[in-house]
């Protein structure tokens, strides 16, 4: 399914009080409880018709909660969605051209449902985003290790020097 209009939630002013409300009661329930895991329903207008809702479902209704009363908008995609070649480029912070290239150089994978445009499984995108933290954590991991033995008074020298020169 992909992504419409409809699949973004945006808060209502007129519904502020009552996220406050959740809100509040989550929070307080996690502070009350400390390290034991809550419990919350879903429950349904007949005696008996409530289902307990996972560890999982519960952490998600708090981020769509806190979001909403924060006034932030929230969209909820999965994984195997299929999504633009600019939406790929705004989730990886990248241009949509060089998402493009991307494909062309075989490190994104992509296909062409129709006649024109190209489109990524939102899973990959994600999943190539986190190898470029990777990417960069180890560049700058190591990148860094070189410079351990530098004395702090050569590198403001150096500095002062660089800065005469400007």
């Amino acid at each position: 399914m992909g992504a419409t209009a409809s699949d973004v939630l945006s808060p209502v002013p007129a519904e502020a009080d009552e996220l406050a409300k959740v809100l509040n009661f989550l929070e307080a329930h996690e502070k009350r409880h400390g390290a034991v895991e809550p419990a919350f329903y879903l429950s349904g207008s007949s005696e008996g018709d409530r289902v307990e809702l996972t560890e999982q479902l519960q952490a998600i209704l708090k981020n769509v909660v806190n979001a909403l009363s924060h006034g932030q908008s929230i969209s909820i995609l999965t994984r195997d969605e299929e999504i633009t070649t600019q939406q790929a480029a705004e989730i990886l912070g990248l241009s949509r051209p060089t998402v493009v290239r991307l494909i062309d150089d075989g490190e994104l994978s992509a296909h062409v449902p129709g006649a024109v445009r190209r489109k990524l499984r939102l899973a990959d995108v994600l999943a190539y985003r986190e190898e470029l933290r990777d990417r960069r954590n180890r560049f700058i991991t190591d990148s860094s290790d070189g410079y351990d033995d530098i004395d702090p008074a050569e590198v403001s020298e150096a500095l002062d020097e660089a800065r005469r020169k400007a």
